[in-house]
């Protein structure tokens, strides 16, 4: 099961860092966003993301039928999904000043 959520994870993070190289940002009207700071918060969160991937692989291989490294792989998706929205609100404050 740990093969699967590992897939998954770094499936997430290789789509979310492609999908913020490739996409152009359509600026919404008021104060303007950051694109590439934006776009450096997704490529760290994927590259933690992806080395989180790993820990789950070797937690998995380590602590065969625990549980330990299927609830890392869920913590860090919903970790993942926290950080993104802070980092966007974050960023979205600063724009305001």
């Amino acid at each position: 099961m740990f093969w699967s959520l590992a897939g998954v994870v770094l499936a997430l993070a290789a789509f979310t860092v492609l999908l913020a190289g490739r996409t152009r940002f359509v600026a919404p009207p008021g104060p303007q966003v950051d694109r590439d700071q934006l776009r450096g918060f997704v490529w760290v969160g994927g590259a933690a993301l992806a080395a989180l991937a790993l820990a789950v692989v070797v937690t998995g291989m380590l602590a065969p039928r625990s549980g330990r490294a299927e609830g890392l792989a869920v913590l860090g998706l919903f970790g993942y999904a926290l950080y993104l929205t802070v980092a966007v609100l974050l960023v979205r404050h600063r724009a305001r000043r």
